[in-house]
């Protein structure tokens, strides 16, 4: 559900009141509200009282970006205009019928001797159907040729939704990495708050100098900086969020389920992203089209063979001297191009011409696509021991700063062992941070790299995973 929120100031309603003042408007409305009402109203103005964030999970933002982004409503407009190219490929191969009348008023009547050759007026009415028969196989590579473009514009439209899903799942990482960025602030800023309220018990006690206590303010004005810096950074990334899915109000975001990349080997991942890749399938529909356009070429070497019938109907007042006024006939029409100064040649090579770059555009992609799966598949690895790496850090960082902080606290260790100690405990909770949410990443790059994320985020969404 949507919700529309409102934020006032603390402690003031939207017209200014303190909330006390909005408690005694309220009150004075008992009688006439009710009990439950006031009730209400009186925990909604609570100072204090956060208004309660929808949560947004990794796959509800995939489906509320599937459903709502622009370029993926613009992929299925273009699909459905290469289907209409269909129905237009199939208009060359069906008949056309046509209806012709027209009336003539002439100024006088005209005779030939004793024949009357123009009347006062003429009506003349003409049904002709034609029927094209051949015309060298090209109406049928037309439609061929259409039927190949939708698919591929339907290939387009698949490949449209996995890009969008994969930046979706960019967004949600960068939205996760802020909230835990503003974890360990908060945390580091507690921390230091913690170690300014030993500074000035020490100093209370005369066991510390106002220096003591003036750097451990430093330190915690610092971090409240930072702190408001990760806030912003976080709001940022929720707002590219929110630009994605269309989803509106505050949220909440939570860690999803650990991705796991199924097991893959890189051969099979190569092989897998031949047979899914919806851009890679695009290249081979074009090699398709293209090799279409050589057969619509050699069609402009053939005859063209096309039978038509005709009904026509004439009156004239009055009648002239040889008025015919009915007739009906079929005809049969057959034209062959001998000679139009090389086109149809130049035509052809140009046909050829263009399945061979169809072709090597097509070897070519499947190369790179081979190395973006190689680069993927190697740096998913690598994250495994960097992760390693820095749970034994903050393992340590912690361990250390909670040895150095008692050491401060009865005055066996300076304040900036402890302000090292605290920088390098969240240098580590930073850098372990961001080696998992890049596996998670790295995971989900490799799946869509090899043409798997957006069969994986439907069967999903249909499953309503979260």
């Amino acid at each position: 559900m949507k919700r529309k929120v409102l934020l006032f100031a603390p402690g003031l309603d939207p017209s200014g009141r303190s909330y006390q003042g909005v408690r005694d408007y309220v009150l004075s409305g008992v009688l006439l509200r009710g009990v439950p009402v006031v009730v209400f109203v009186l925990l909604l103005f609570k100072p204090g009282l956060s208004i309660a964030s929808e949560r947004l999970g990794l796959f509800d933002a995939y489906r509320l970006a599937l459903e709502n982004h622009e370029v993926i409503m613009l992929a299925r407009e273009a699909l459905r205009r290469t289907e209409v190219d269909i129905e237009k490929a199939f208009s060359e191969v069906l008949p056309r019928v046509t209806l012709d009348g027209n009336y003539i008023r002439y100024t006088e009547k005209k005779f030939v001797g004793p024949f009357l050759i123009q009347p006062e007026d003429n009506i003349r009415f003409e049904a002709r159907i034609e029927q094209p028969l051949f015309s060298g196989g090209k109406e049928w590579s037309l439609i061929r040729q259409a039927r190949k473009r939708a698919l591929g514009s339907r290939e387009d439209l698949e490949a449209t939704k996995e890009l969008v899903a994969i930046e979706t799942a960019r967004a949600y990482y960068a939205a996760l990495r802020g909230r835990k960025n503003v974890e360990i602030k908060e945390a580091s800023l507690n921390r230091a708050k913690e170690q300014l309220r030993v500074a000035r018990a020490r100093l209370k006690a005369g066991t510390a100098t106002r220096a003591l206590v003036l750097r451990a303010e430093a330190e915690v004005s610092g971090i409240t900086a930072e702190l408001a810096r990760a806030r912003n950074e976080l709001n940022n990334a929720k707002d590219r969020l929110r630009r994605l899915t269309g989803f509106q109000g505050p949220f909440d975001v939570y860690d999803p389920p650990q991705e796991e990349s199924g097991g893959l080997s890189l051969d099979e991942l190569l092989e897998k992203a031949l047979d899914f890749r919806r851009d890679y399938l695009r290249k081979r529909i074009d090699e398709e089209i293209a090799e279409e356009g050589i057969t619509y070429a050699k069609g402009n070497f053939m005859p063209n063979l096309k039978i038509e019938g005709v009904y026509s109907y004439r009156d004239q007042s009055p009648a002239t001297s040889f008025l015919l006024r009915e007739s009906i006939y079929v005809g049969l029409s057959v034209s062959f191009p001998v000679f139009e100064g090389g086109l149809r040649r130049a035509e052809l090579k140009e046909a050829r011409s263009l399945l061979r770059e169809a072709e090597l555009a097509r070897i070519n992609y499947r190369r790179d696509i081979e190395l973006e799966i190689r680069e993927a598949y190697n740096n998913m690895l690598s994250l495994g021991p960097v992760i390693d790496s820095f749970e034994k850090q903050v393992a340590f960082a912690r361990e250390n700063y909670n040895m150095v902080f008692k050491q401060f606290q009865y005055g066996l260790a300076d304040s900036m062992d402890v302000i090292d100690a605290n920088t390098t405990l969240v240098e580590a909770e930073l850098g372990l941070m961001s080696a998992e949410y890049d596996h998670e990443l790295a995971v989900l790059e490799l799946k869509k790299r090899a043409g798997l994320l957006l069969g994986e985020v439907a069967s999903k969404i249909k499953g309503d995973g979260r």
